[in-house]
């Protein structure tokens, strides 16, 4: 069992340190010419074709209940998510959005209330919660409070958020099935490309654009996003939360900025390491440290009954 909890926190942890890093991939195919949707689209698809040749074997149909649980995924974890995101991004600034995504731990525990599966959070999840975010605007916001929401922009982020922390409840539902996590990913993956589709029609999607990958750094990020934070993130983070419960996983999410942060002090030198930032790292620690022991502090007072 704690070898289980362990291999659980690692798989957080690398998973939130890959995603943390994934804004610079981003950046660079934005600035080479590739759309967010096109990103988004191969990202998965690439996801999708891995996972199948490193584990060929298909899934196979076990009723509709079991079907409408990996669509339902694919729908909030890989369509919504990244397209409400996305056109967040185009009403309100990233650092808004980035703030208001960090939230999805929160809705993962309100969630969390309705399902009699779930771990149930504690006072300490709330308050880790409190102090996370507070440390997570300390560093959002180091040159300043600059709040100026657009009401479309702040929806559509909360919407992220929500689809996040409902995609992370689902994927402990879908682990209890006993399949490889592969197959359960790879189905996953299969409605989210299959929900796409009609994105298409509404984003800036040119299939002209597949010649600027003929750049090797163009398909290098791009590959990274595929291979590295869909096809192997999205298996560790069912992992994780398989064997922590959503809601102590989902906590990992508040760390994220704080990677971003950590990664551009060490190989892009565009941050300088000033007080207002140790201080929102410190608190995104223990904001995270609080949250995670939600479920070891249930458990003792179980014991003591």
């Amino acid at each position: 069992m704690k070898t289980n909890k362990l291999t659980g926190n690692l798989a957080a942890l690398f998973t939130i340190i890959v995603w943390g890093t994934t804004v610079i991939s981003s950046t660079k195919l934005l600035d080479g010419g590739l759309s967010p949707a096109e990103i988004i689209i191969c990202r998965f698809l690439l996801a999708f074709i891995a996972l199948n040749i490193i584990y060929p074997p298909r899934l196979k149909f076990e009723g509709l209940k079991r079907e409408l649980m990996y669509a339902v995924a694919g729908l909030f974890g890989v369509t919504l998510y990244f397209f409400l995101e996305i056109t967040a991004l185009q009403y309100t600034k990233a650092a808004n959005v980035s703030v208001i995504f960090a939230t999805s731990p929160f809705f993962c525990g309100i969630l969390s209330m309705f399902s009699k599966k779930a771990d149930k959070p504690k006072l300490n999840f709330f308050v880790g919660f409190l102090l996370a975010i507070t440390g997570i605007m300390l560093i959002t916001f180091e040159h300043g409070i600059t709040f100026d929401i657009n009401v479309k922009g702040a929806l559509f982020a909360v919407g992220s958020a929500f689809a996040w922390g409902l995609y992370s409840l689902l994927t402990k539902t879908i682990g209890t099935y006993g399949h490889n996590v592969i197959q359960t990913t790879r189905r996953i993956f299969m409605y989210g490309l299959i929900f796409m589709i009609p994105t298409v029609f509404v984003y800036d999607v040119n299939f002209q654009h597949i010649r600027l990958l003929a750049d090797t750094e163009m398909l290098f990020n791009l590959l990274y996003l595929g291979l590295c934070a869909s096809g192997i993130c999205f298996l560790t983070w069912s992992h994780a939360t398989n064997s922590l419960g959503p809601v102590r996983a989902t906590t990992y999410i508040y760390g994220t900025p704080l990677v971003t942060v950590v990664f551009s002090l060490i190989f892009l030198k565009n941050q300088t390491l000033t007080f207002q930032l140790f201080l929102g790292a410190a608190l995104i620690i223990a904001g995270l440290v609080l949250s995670v022991s939600v479920k070891s502090s249930s458990k003792k007072s179980r014991k003591r009954r």
